[in-house]
């Protein structure tokens, strides 16, 4: 199953297509704008019967301030982009991520997130993400588009379940 994950951000999100089978990852950018991910990612995704778009869905603990706002206006406008192409769209809190890889542990979720995909392909940095001359399965993955990757693995273990 291919499965593109967005982290959305107010202006910019983390981005990548992920082949579950062969537990790789197809396509990253870190930092894609919003204009991008709508018409090239999500409308350029050329899908197929079963693909899936996972977005993360935001979530206020208190007082939700303008950026976080602005992140879930942008969020529903990937999920509706989504659904009219005929995609199937999983929504997803950053806990519900958290708790299907099985994150758990002081410090940063973003660098706790890294470090389970790397785990999980391959167990080292050299081994999951490689060098130019020798590309492991996540070559490629920056920034936020580590993010997108747990999203996306998260995603894929929820629908194999179903």
């Amino acid at each position: 199953m291919i499965v593109l994950g967005i982290d959305p951000g107010n202006t910019h999100s983390g981005v990548v297509r992920y082949d579950t089978e062969a537990k790789r990852v197809l396509m990253s950018d870190k930092a894609a704008s919003t204009a991008d991910v709508l018409d090239g990612w999500i409308d350029g995704t050329h899908a197929e019967d079963g693909e899936i778009v996972a977005i993360e869905r935001m979530q206020s603990y208190g007082i939700a301030g303008g950026d976080l706002l602005e992140t879930a206006r942008v969020s529903g406008r990937f999920e509706q982009r989504a659904l009219d192409r005929g995609l199937r769209v999983v929504m997803l809190y950053r806990r519900e991520v958290l708790r299907e890889l099985d994150v758990t542990g002081k410090g940063s979720r973003d660098v706790l997130v890294r470090q389970r995909m790397i785990e999980e392909h391959g167990g080292t940095k050299r081994a999951a993400v490689g060098v130019k001359a020798a590309q492991g399965p996540l070559y490629g993955i920056a920034g936020h588009a580590w993010q997108a990757l747990g999203l996306a693995v998260a995603a894929a273990q929820q629908e194999e379940r179903r």
